[in-house]
């Protein structure tokens, strides 16, 4: 039996959500017989058609993880398990590590920054923790050679123990209903280009420069669209600029979107934008709203913050701006705009990379291999 240990997971939306899902379904799909012990209450709805199994906990977090520690301990003593899969540190700090085959990820937003030292005796206790639930693992699997560096940097961590594997991806395969296909047709129908974010709605995904950069070259390409589908807390602040701006004819809000909708989205779209920033520990560790689009053939504008690098070869698969630069990231997407034959190209190379490098049928084998070594 293999057991993944995971606050993010199905339904809830996100990267980790997806990847910590993905890998339970590969997992599956190969054979392995698997025990998802996830955050939140049962759904017969959602639950009970998995080719693995599921059980929630819920209540209060530090009860929640306690309880959720003493099941895993329980299970070991009762089963052979072959190795446990843990979403981030927070997810095993409280399992006794002792002769447990634990691959723990790391993501870069979990991982304590270096200018932490400037209050390290405020911070200390926590960063202790951290270390502690790290070093007592079998193997850190890290998602971009930004975490890798970070945890190096930051926590001291042994290169040796740190593994990189970049998240996988499924391209998803549902039936499209003819509603969605009416709704995402009606938007962007005469629209040239379409340029999409799919994203969490937080200030460090960088909408707000994408949106500058529409209300720049809305004149000179009056027939572009920007499309942005999500949730978060930082969506208000959005549409009131956008009012401000007067961009109403141009910026479309989609809110929470389906797997199928996202698809369909990224099918009718030319260009996918997103320019994260770091704010404060919150930073994109890779990026795979990246290759999401690249699956789809779709050229990214990214920026140069956390392991975006590690989603986006610069000019091959898309462009990579300077994080904040708003004239940077204003021109590039004018050249994107611009040239059609050059979004084409990049997105041909995106597909190739991603189907080669990122397909959940390989990557797979990654996980179970980092198991073993």
């Amino acid at each position: 039996m293999i057991i993944i240990t995971t606050q993010c997971f199905e339904p809830n939306i996100g990267g980790i959500e997806s990847l910590m899902t993905g890998l339970a379904e590969n997992l599956s799909s190969i054979g392995k017989e698997v025990l998802v012990l996830a955050d939140g209450k049962f759904s017969s709805e959602i639950d009970k058609d998995r080719k693995y199994s599921i059980k929630r906990f819920y209540g209060w977090k530090p009860i929640r993880r306690r309880k959720k520690a003493r099941y895993i301990e329980k299970l070991c003593k009762e089963n052979n398990i072959e190795s446990i899969y843990a979403d981030s540190w927070k997810s095993i700090e409280y399992i006794e590590k002792k002769e447990k085959k634990i691959l723990v990820l790391a993501h870069g937003t979990e991982i304590p920054k270096q200018y932490w030292s400037i209050v390290l005796n405020t911070f200390r206790f926590k960063k202790n923790r951290i270390i502690k639930s790290y070093e007592s693992a079998y193997k850190i699997i890290a998602n971009s050679n930004y975490t890798k560096d970070l945890m190096q940097a930051s926590l001291k961590i042994d290169p040796k123990r740190i593994q990189i594997i970049h998240p996988g991806i499924d391209v998803y395969q549902e039936f499209i209903s003819y509603e969605e296909r009416e709704y995402v047709d009606k938007i962007t129908k005469n629209k040239n280009p379409v340029i999409t974010t799919l994203a969490r709605i937080e200030k460090r995904k960088g909408h707000i420069y994408i949106i500058n950069a529409i209300n720049e070259l809305k004149d000179q390409f009056p027939n572009l669209v920007y499309l942005i589908a999500g949730k978060g807390p930082y969506l208000e602040n959005i549409k009131r600029h956008v009012e401000k701006l007067s961009l109403s004819n141009y910026v479309f809000f989609l809110g929470w979107i389906t797997e199928p909708e996202k698809s369909l989205i990224l099918k009718n779209s030319d260009i996918f934008a997103m320019t994260p920033i770091t704010i404060g520990e919150s930073v994109e560790g890779f990026g795979m709203a990246f290759i999401d689009a690249a699956f789809h053939g779709v050229a990214s504008i990214g920026s140069d913050s956390g392991g975006i690098k590690d989603a986006i070869i610069d000019n091959k698969t898309g462009i990579i701006c300077e994080a904040s630069n708003q004239s940077n990231i204003t021109s590039n997407l004018k050249k994107l705009i611009e040239n059609e034959e050059l979004r084409n190209e990049l997105g041909k190379n995106g597909k190739k990379l991603a189907e080669e490098k990122f397909s959940w049928n390989k990557k797979i084998y990654e996980y179970i291999g980092a198991a073993k070594t």
